[in-house]
């Protein structure tokens, strides 16, 4: 694997992958002490490139992305960047792309692989779910969205403060800063308000609630967390999902299949443009104070 822009090596490596080089515009920058690509023709050049990991945050090698999946070449997004959607619907235009695998690691969490186990439990779909205490940024609600969509299905409408929103306020208090409309009829309200994150699923018949400290039912007995896959390799240290995320990808090497018999498997350029598009109908929701369909 290659590395482009500011890509932490050490979870790639967990995962099983041997780094190759860099590619950068600067051929003296050399963080691996390995080849130094400057451009995508002259990484296309080395026969034992198998894959290449991309920091979507950096303006400069988000237009790569479309030549880096017509080169045949694996691809990694270590985060949900870019979330600009013309820029991911470009990537996926490619015809007959290599495989590609992005960093939406919420999926990967215990608590969150929990409550995915949890919900065919119930039987009926979820009637509303409220939000405590998520992350503010770009990359927590792009995870948010993904999680969502697993849980109550497409996302077909949103609305974000300072528009006028389902609800002001969740019952105990804390401010709503945004709120998902689904396919399935629920709505997601969410709350930046709060210690750390916590996720009331409510369903007909009973309520789940879950978090990094762990899922239960509402008034009985916590629920086993559930574990990673037994084929990931020990994060030692680095995050669970991106080394899951990068030893799945692995899997492809040499035309092999991504592992997607259970969940989780990881994200792909798909599982991105929906995060992108609920984004960008945010953020047009703020600027317009109206409620925004996802387009």
């Amino acid at each position: 694997m290659v590395l482009a822009g500011a890509v932490d090596p050490a979870p790639l490596r967990a995962a099983g992958w041997s780094l190759r080089g860099t590619l950068s515009r600067e051929p003296y920058l050399d963080r691996l002490g390995a080849a130094t690509y400057v451009d995508v023709d002259e990484l296309l050049e080395d026969a034992a490139v198998d894959a290449v990991a991309v920091d979507g945050d950096d303006s400069d090698l988000g237009p790569l992305l479309p030549d880096l999946r017509d080169s045949g070449l694996l691809l990694l997004l270590p985060t949900a960047a870019p979330l600009d959607p013309e820029l991911v619907r470009a990537a996926r235009a490619v015809p007959e792309p290599a495989d590609a695998a992005v960093g939406l690691l919420g999926r990967w969490a215990p608590w969150a692989t929990t409550v995915a186990a949890a919900l065919p439990l119930v039987g009926t779909p979820a009637v509303q779910v409220t939000v405590r205490g998520w992350p503010r940024g770009r990359q927590a609600a792009a995870e948010l969205v993904d999680l969502a969509a697993s849980w109550c299905g497409e996302v077909v409408a949103v609305v974000a403060a300072p528009a006028p929103l389902p609800a002001e306020a969740l019952p105990g208090g804390e401010a709503v800063a945004w709120a998902l409309l689904t396919g399935s009829g629920a709505t997601v309200l969410v709350s930046h308000d709060g210690p750390a994150p916590l996720v009331r699923l409510s369903f007909a018949t009973a309520r789940l609630e879950a978090g990094p400290d762990g899922a239960r039912w509402s008034g009985g007995a916590a629920l086993p967390l559930q574990p990673l896959p037994a084929w990931v390799p020990d994060p030692t240290g680095s995050p669970p999902g991106l080394v899951a995320t990068a030893a799945a990808l692995a899997q492809a090497v040499g035309g092999g299949d991504v592992p997607a018999e259970t969940w989780p498997w990881p994200a792909d350029l798909g599982d991105l443009l929906v995060a992108a598009r609920v984004l960008e109908a945010l953020r047009t929701s703020a600027r317009t104070e109206q409620l925004v369909p996802v387009a």
